[in-house]
């Protein structure tokens, strides 16, 4: 009863009554807000303290870098330490061991010697000076010497959103404190449930006059007093709670897509020296012209194309110099040029063609006949298809772009400023179409970027660990060729793996009857066009507020139908509280329930497996679109596995259990769940099932990356004794490779799911925090204790993954829309603009009419804001359309107009030379020429590789003076280095790769791709 006495509605008096006797009562005093003004406070304030302290920990150490960027400038700080390099020196990039290089007097035999695997374990592992790094102490900016900005950013994005999921949490949890103390939605056991809104309110049991929308949210004190108050009176408030977490959400990808990324890459990039700073990479050249493929003259062993490629590139850095002469006396040399060169996309047969003989010496060790003859056939197969594509001398064939490393970085940023147009196409087009007809001959000074008639692009050159060799020769019109056969394919995958999961899961959702509890009202039960045929072949109908009030001996001789009915209405918290019903008329439904979630457990099984199968087809897959770069072929990979994990965790439940409109297309063919709208029984069976994939999510990644590296180290300890032969211990000493692909798109799943579904289920801000604080940690470990050297990543991957997340945030407002909509499960009031009769008018008559939904004080901000994404994506769209032309000249004009604005910005140390940062780079292990053979991927099978002659024998650097480089297995006077003998052209080392001394990192060298 109430405890005022003065409520004069009759129905609410009896409810009152009702409800006060459920809570233990004397009455509920409906007029006094003290407990929820104290619950309110106690919420939010208590968790956004808790927030801050247990995050506050992170906060200085990322202030550090930007008050250290700004205050003492980027040359006293090296990152978060505040480091100072030897001689006031950048710290080189890699960041590794300082003994990289193998002496050159130590090799190796055959024999295995854990001594040597051990330190090849450590040089090609995330070390620095020959040491592991700390795990406590390493920082992001240590973390970027390894794998570039793009790692650094991986951890950043973990580190920045699992503070913002706390505090989202700290936000919303006053949502799951309310729904915790409520009793709304059915109880079968599953405690998920009940932190979903769909739990929202005192139950209704018993209470056949009163409308589930004015039912009350009750509190008791200590004392046993309650206070109550109407549901429309919270589920605003806590709408708009949720609505500030989605804009913090917003704002911290604005921040981080807009301001990170570019920050972190720019900081990333005065913190370090890499390759890449001296590099550039020139496109659209000539494929060839009369004579390019001769040698001799003053630097013998050098094309013709290759010196007059050079001469250009020097005389323009030379002539670019003179014109400014506030950019220094001229250096202006180039120090490498590395040709790739059309050899019909053959290398990646050259490249298995070299790990089968390796193979193959190695099994020839161990005396493997059998093994031996299946790698013959292999073998004699790949050189026989090299042999019929290749027909011309590897320096006749064309060229298809260059990598140059000039002196200084200043020399690179001047040389691509002074292309700066080249990136047009229709300006590169324009100039060569001039040049053919004469005009402006001698005169326009894009002539003079031009070379044999050719308009040259030139930009800044990715970093060498990150070029995939075997794709560049793959020209662009065939790359987008199959960039979009890759697409509909991987389209084709997607539906059959989202039909084969959609499939597992109806079969088990058969298996298990339901049993929904009703209220007897429209917009609050299940969609009645669902409900199963009960034991006579008629349509069941269980009624709480009429099952709550049949006696036992009723029940004792009811129906199955009935006494599950029963069961589900007096709840799995109750019946466990009572014995005589867990052995009496409850048996038969708890045995059920568990039938029910054994069968959920083996569909989830069929789920990870069509899962698993999938991800490895669609990695396969992607590396069939032939991106460039490692980075790219990343991002390929993190998209579809993205898609995939999305698609198949967090919207198959949601699917299985949709009931469409009656004029849905092939709406009763393809969906066949009961739930046409958020009632409180979706909470329970969509909610609850969204809930524990998310929870386990939150602690699964990190638990396999730890279990795996304990098998690994398992594996380590139980098999070194049983390798015959050195090349071989060295693999098992080989840690596997930080897959960021796997990782980025396992991150996007989290984050999206989440935020999809974080309107009417608040729970999920705690896994996904959760999730983020153990997967950085866990990652962090793996990657120093259990990772190979990841190559130098760009932004490429977390550009993507945020842009990404954008349309979580558009997928929330529609999400919240329909649940925060829901007249039954979260009642809320209309706002005081639209009256009945516009209501009426606009269809919004019926409650869940679209109008009536998006005017409510608790949707319609999502509404509004859904708009502006909307409306800024099409926005988004025209300008990507119109990019390509008018974006691109109006571009043009700005570079134009404002010439001073698109001068290179240069650096105080961009004067150093090439030697030192030469030398300094190549000690931490990271590689310093553009050339194939330096690329760390090949150094166990470089011998084995039939590269083109001027590599092969000899190349030479920018003074014409020869380097020996190694020669091919076939003229080596002996057996290469894989069984034990010197590797041709040198000692081998304990890796199998080639002596230091014997660098293939030439300065020069015509690389066939």
């Amino acid at each position: 009863m109430s405890c005022t006495g003065d409520v004069q509605d009759q129905i609410l008096r009896d409810a009152l009554d009702i409800w006060a006797n459920h809570s233990g009562c004397a009455c509920i005093d409906i007029n006094s807000s003290t407990q929820f003004v104290r619950l309110w406070v106690f919420v939010l304030f208590g968790a956004v303290i808790i927030t801050f302290f247990i995050t506050a920990p992170f906060w200085p150490r990322r202030c550090k870098i930007y008050l250290r960027k700004r205050l003492l400038g980027r040359h006293e700080s090296t990152g978060v330490k505040g480091e100072e390099t030897n001689e006031g020196e950048r710290p080189s990039v890699g960041g590794t061991c300082a003994e990289a290089e193998v002496p050159a007097g130590e090799t190796h035999g055959p024999q295995p010697d854990i001594s040597k695997a051990r330190e090849h374990l450590v040089r090609t592992s995330t070390t620095k000076n020959g040491r592991w790094r700390p795990l406590w102490r390493s920082t992001l900016a240590d973390l970027a010497e390894e794998g570039g900005p793009g790692l650094r950013l991986y951890f950043s994005l973990l580190r920045i959103f699992g503070i913002l999921f706390a505090y989202m949490a700290a936000l919303t949890c006053a949502s799951i404190a309310f729904n915790a103390i409520s009793d709304f939605a059915p109880d079968n056991g599953n405690i998920l449930a009940k932190t979903t809104i769909g739990n929202l309110g005192v139950g209704v049991s018993g209470i056949t006059a009163l409308p589930p929308e004015d039912r009350y949210v009750i509190l008791k004190d200590a004392d046993g007093s309650c206070e109550g108050t109407p549901l429309t009176t919270t589920t605003g408030i806590l709408a708009w709670l949720d609505f500030a977490a989605t804009i913090a959400f917003l704002t911290a990808l604005v921040y981080f897509r807009f301001y990170e990324v570019p920050q972190i890459e720019k900081l990333t990039d005065q913190e370090q020296i890499t390759c890449g700073d001296y590099a550039i990479e020139i496109d659209h050249l000539p494929r060839n012209f009369p004579g390019h493929e001769e040698t001799g003259g003053e630097d013998s062993g050098k094309t013709q194309y290759e010196r007059e490629l050079r001469e250009y590139l020097e005389s323009r850095m030379s002539e670019i110099r003179e014109k400014d002469k506030s950019n220094g006396e001229s250096v202006g040399k180039v120090e490498e040029l590395v040709f790739v060169r059309d050899n019909k996309r053959m290398l990646t047969t050259e490249i298995a063609l070299a790990g089968w003989k390796k193979d193959k010496d190695i099994a020839e060790f161990v005396e493997n006949a059998k093994q031996v003859e299946q790698l013959d056939k292999k073998i004699q197969a790949a050189e026989q298809l090299i042999a019929d594509k290749q027909t011309a001398d590897d320096t006749k064939l064309d060229v298809i772009r260059a990598f140059a490393i000039l002196s200084t970085p200043k020399d690179a940023k001047l040389l691509r400023a002074d292309f700066r147009f080249s990136t047009f196409a229709l300006l590169r087009g324009l100039s060569e179409l001039l040049g053919r007809i004469g005009i402006f001959e001698g005169c326009c000074p894009q002539r003079r970027r031009m070379f044999k008639s050719k308009a040259l692009r030139i930009r800044r050159a990715p970093e060498p660990s990150n070029l995939i060799w075997e794709n560049q020769d793959v020209p662009f019109w065939e790359r987008f060729a199959r960039r979009v056969g890759v697409s509909f394919v991987f389209l084709l995958i997607l539906i059959t793996s989202f039909g084969l999961v959609y499939l597992a899961n109806i079969t088990a959702k058969r298996q298990v009857k339901s049993s929904a509890q009703l209220l007897g009202v429209d917009h609050c039960d299940p969609d009645p066009r669902a409900l199963e045929a009960g034991d006579d072949g008629t349509t069941y109908q269980c009624l709480v507020w009429n099952a709550t009030n049949w006696t036992m001996d009723f029940v004792k001789n009811a129906t199955a139908d009935e006494k599950a009915c029963y069961c589900g209405a007096v709840g799995y918290a109750n019946i466990l509280a009572d014995a005589d019903l867990v052995n009496g008329v409850c048996k038969d439904w708890l045995v059920a329930i568990g039938t029910g979630i054994a069968i959920g457990v083996l569909a989830t099984g069929i789920v990870v497996a069509i899962n698993v199968t999938c991800k490895l087809v669609l990695l396969k897959l992607a590396e069939q679109e032939k991106p460039l770069s490692v980075s790219a072929l990343n991002a390929t990979k993190m998209v579809k596995i993205f898609a995939l994990q999305t698609l198949n965790t967090g919207f198959v439940i949601f699917c299985v259990n949709f009931k469409p409109p009656e004029d849905f297309p092939l709406g009763n063919i393809i969906f066949f769940g009961e739930y046409s709208d958020s009632v409180r029984g979706w909470y329970v069976v969509v909610g609850a099932a969204i809930l524990a994939n998310m929870l386990a999510n939150a602690i699964t990644p990190s638990a396999t990356n730890f279990v795996v590296m304990s098998l690994a180290h398992m594996k380590r300890c139980c098999c070194r004794s049983r390798q015959k032969h050195h090349a071989k211990l060295v693999e098992l000493y080989t840690n596997p490779e930080f897959d960021m692909a796997a990782r980025f798109a396992q991150l996007l799943n989290t984050i999206f799911v989440t935020v999809t579904y974080s309107a009417g289920m608040p729970a999920l801000y705690i896994f996904c925090c959760f999730y983020m604080w153990f997967t950085f940690w866990a990652d962090k470990i793996v990657l120093l204790r259990c990772a190979k050297r990841p190559p130098m990543y760009d932004t490429q991957m977390p550009r993507k993954a945020v842009t990404i997340m954008f349309f979580a945030v558009a997928l929330h407002c529609v999400f919240a829309i329909w649940m925060f909509g829901q007249p039954c499960t979260f009642p809320s009031k209309p706002m005081s603009a639209f009256d009945t009769e516009t209501l009426a008018k606009h269809g919004g008559g019926a409650p869940d009419g679209l109008y009536d939904r998006i005017s409510k004080e608790s949707t319609w901000m999502f509404f509004v804001l859904l708009v502006i994404l909307v409306a800024l994506w099409v926005l988004g769209t025209i300008a990507f359309v119109l990019g390509g032309t008018v974006g691109s000249t109006a571009k043009v004009l700005f570079m134009a107009l404002c010439p001073n604005r698109a001068k290179a910005k240069l650096d105080e140390d961009d004067d150093k030379l090439w030697a030192d940062a030469a030398a300094s780079i190549k000690a931490k292990n990271h590689p310093t020429s553009y050339a194939m053979e330096a690329h760390p991927n090949f150094r166990d099978r470089l011998s084995y590789l039939d590269l083109s002659p001027s590599t092969r024998k000899q190349t030479s650097d920018s003074k014409g003076d020869a380097i020996t480089v190694p020669v091919s297995p076939t003229e080596a006077p002996e057996s290469p280095a894989v069984d034990g003998s010197p590797a041709p052209g040198g000692s081998p080392t304990t890796d199998g790769s080639p002596a230091p001394d014997e660098s293939p990192e030439s300065a020069s060298a015509d690389v066939v791709a």
